[in-house]
């Protein structure tokens, strides 16, 4: 079956002129424009249709009544949370709600009333505006909006930063899991726990998820452990709030016999060392090259992955063939659990 293709307004207009032949000329011109202008809006109509028939093709409306029938919802936006450190007079109480702003301009409020001990003490926190900006990392700080007596006005982000919040899922992605899904109920019939379904729930647990690696039985008969994998995360690892995610998404929908675990994957690092010719050493060169690398260790999450020489040289002669490749050696297989992660580039 071939796809629909619109006629254009200029071929509908020339066939209707030769129908019209007989007309005279001065009536065949205008009443063949006519025709041709209301013929094109009927197929424009009809091409609209036939892109809406299929979730790969269809507007966003009608994307969302899709995703209804397979139960496969948008992911929304999420919110950073973490642990900030309040010091001040041992005993002072910091009351649940209380709002605190960011070095980036946004504002947090306080989860638990909190009772301050000697030195810091840990308050729980999550960030009023969804999004990837509310991440703070490690060290920075957030200042009380309105004094609170006995609490020092500036708390500290502790070791292991605000994180979770992200953007909502786009488009292509949320239509790929649609897409997903159908095409796994008209085969399969149901996710029953394969290693595609724990890949496919992990991305519905958090926007921030890729993909996931899925290694089943590694710690005896029925156990899987599940390893989200984040390209848009620093090292393509996890935060604890997605983990987090996963962890109480799998706790709803995983098989209740699976005897499944989350962790992060092991970072697999590659380092990549150039030498570019003279002439071809240019900052635009180096940037284009680090990109079409980042994109090419992107690619590969799977647990078979393995990054070849040939790979490697074709991203790097999409920019430029004139340069040696100095390391990697030998074409770069990947380990159990293990992700490959780009390290900045060396240029020698």
């Amino acid at each position: 079956m071939t796809d629909y293709v619109r006629p254009r307004y200029a071929e509908l207009k020339t066939r209707i002129e030769t129908d019209l032949a007989a007309v005279p000329a001065v009536l065949r011109g205008p009443l063949s424009a006519a025709w041709a202008r209301a013929c094109h809006g009927q197929h424009g109509y009809l091409e609209w249709i036939d892109k809406q028939c299929s979730p790969l093709t269809c507007e966003l409306e009608r994307l969302y009544d899709w995703a209804a029938l397979y139960g496969v919802d948008r992911l929304s936006a999420t919110q950073a949370t973490g642990n900030v450190l309040a010091t001040g007079t041992i005993g002072t109480a910091l009351l649940a709600d209380t709002v605190l702003r960011g070095q980036n301009g946004l504002d947090y409020t306080v989860l638990a009333a909190v009772t301050l001990g000697a030195g810091s003490t840990p308050v729980a926190v999550r960030c009023n505006t969804a999004g990837s900006a509310g991440n703070l990392i490690a060290g920075q700080t957030l200042t009380l909006v309105d004094p609170v007596p006995g609490v020092a006005s500036t708390l500290t982000v502790d070791g292991a930063g605000l994180t979770g919040g992200a953007e909502i899922e786009t488009l292509e992605a949320w239509r790929a899991r649609v897409t997903d899904e159908w095409r796994t109920m008209v085969t399969r019939g149901a996710r029953s726990g394969k290693p595609d379904d724990y890949r496919f729930w992990a991305k519905t647990a958090h926007p921030s998820v890729t993909t996931a690696l899925v290694q089943p039985q590694v710690l005896g008969m029925g156990t899987v452990i599940v390893r989200p994998i984040c390209n848009t995360l620093t090292d393509r690892q996890p935060t604890p709030a997605v983990l987090a995610a996963v962890i109480a998404f799998l706790l709803d929908i995983a098989p209740a016999t699976a005897d499944w675990s989350v962790v992060a994957p092991i970072v697999h690092a590659v380092t990549v060392s150039i030498d570019l010719f003279p002439g071809y050493d240019t900052v635009d060169n180096r940037n284009a090259i680090a990109a079409a690398l980042s994109a090419l260790v992107l690619a590969e999450s799977s647990e078979t992955s393995l990054l070849a020489l040939a790979e490697i040289d074709a991203a790097i002669a999409t920019v430029t063939t004139q340069y040696t490749r100095i390391a990697p050696v030998a074409d770069i297989a990947i380990g159990a659990g293990e992700v490959f992660v780009l390290q900045p580039v060396v240029w020698v």
